[in-house]
């Protein structure tokens, strides 16, 4: 891709020109096919380069439900030097300032702790402030040359950058709408089986349940009513969600690890199986079941050790997640999270529990079969 709008050493620009070439920069990224994930956030690195005269430059977005810094697209930097490092604000607080104050901020490699200084190994440090509407994503660091920014510039960046933020409210936008959709479906799902399914087991169980003997013509009516609902669950489960279908651009095991490593309010404890692989079409629902067990164990609970475990054999793979610290929303039940992640799993002919174990402890239990050789 040629990003139009270069600098040609003559006049700076301007936040038109900022608006202009992001919109011809959106409207590429919509209609490319998504080859990586970061493909967008590259183009925004590319971008800030290319309007600012820089010469390299990462994205950092803070993730609030992780509570961790990631590095999400760079240009002319590999990102994957930044694997395996524990990511926080408090290590560059120049990007803190540069947030707090609204403002693109310089300094030197001296504004930067570890990890930042030997990873970015920028001398002439320009953090440009992701931010619009009240609401901070997060910050481009680039490098730039030795003389400082004029103000002219400086505001040219700063208005790239909300140009930036109010592109991730969007996508943010969209992929709330996604998922608006998503739960919909399951929604209706649920109230399908609700209807479909569970009022012909019901009565049936209400038949048995009376202590009368069934005659003959009674049977003969029980089994075509559980004959009849298995065949009413079977088509509800057949139809097709594809427009849910969700990409994920990591593993399980590297989720695990971030995990690990950025849990600053409680142990996590990872015991992963000798030789144990998650199949392909396993990682989506794992990582959806991993992503809600620890969301409701930090808004309802107050654990001090969570534990997961994923082991497996030659039938299934199973992933567990106990915490020690059960909230009284907890012990009241699941809320519509799991639920849907529930559904999620019978998808793919698994089966997902969850509930209290014990007075303080509530673990979510996910066992899918594997799937059959090709």
């Amino acid at each position: 891709m040629e990003l139009t709008g270069a600098r040609g050493g003559a006049a700076p620009f301007s936040p038109i020109d900022s608006l202009h070439l992001f919109v011809s920069l959106l409207g590429e990224v919509e209609h490319a096919t998504p080859d990586a994930p970061g493909a967008f956030y590259n183009r925004l690195a590319e971008a800030v380069c290319r309007l600012g005269s820089l010469k390299r430059a990462v994205v950092f977005v803070y993730d609030d439900v992780a509570r961790r810094v990631r590095v999400v697209g760079s240009h002319a930097i590999d990102i994957e030097l930044f694997d395996g490092h524990n990511l926080a604000i408090e290590s560059a607080p120049i990007t803190g300032r540069a947030l707090d104050l609204d403002q693109v901020l310089e300094g030197s490699a001296d504004d930067l702790a570890a990890p930042y200084d030997t990873l970015l190994g920028i001398e002439h440090l320009v953090c440009v402030p992701l931010a619009a509407g009240g609401r901070g994503f997060g910050v481009i660091c680039a490098e730039g040359s030795a003389r400082r920014l004029s103000e002219e510039e400086r505001e040219a960046l700063r208005s790239l950058g909300k140009v930036c933020a109010l592109a991730l409210s969007a996508r943010v936008a969209t992929r709330q709408q996604s998922d608006a959709r998503h739960l919909s479906d399951r929604i209706d799902l649920a109230r399908e089986i609700h209807e479909r399914v569970v009022q012909r087991v019901f009565g049936v169980v209400m038949a048995l349940q009376s202590g009368a003997l069934l005659d003959e013509a009674d049977q003969v009516r029980a089994a075509a009513e559980l004959g009849a609902a298995l065949d009413d669950l079977r088509d509800a489960m057949g139809r097709p969600l594809a427009a849910t279908t969700r990409v994920v651009a990591s593993t399980l095991r590297d989720e695990l690890v971030r995990l690990a490593a950025n849990a600053p309010d409680h142990a996590v404890d990872v015991d992963w199986q000798d030789g144990l692989t998650i199949p392909a079409a396993f990682e989506a629902v794992t990582q959806s079941v991993l992503g809600e067990a620890i969301r409701n164990a930090r808004r309802h609970a107050d654990p001090a050790h969570i534990e997961v475990a994923v082991r497996g054999d030659a039938d299934t793979v199973e992933l567990e997640i106990t915490n020690d610290g059960v909230g009284a929303a907890q012990r009241g039940g699941a809320g519509m999270g799991l639920r849907i992640a529930a559904f999620e799993a019978l998808q793919h002919g698994a089966s997902l529990t969850f509930g209290p174990t014990g007075a303080e402890h509530w673990h979510v239990r996910l066992v899918l079969p594997r799937p059959e050789p090709a």
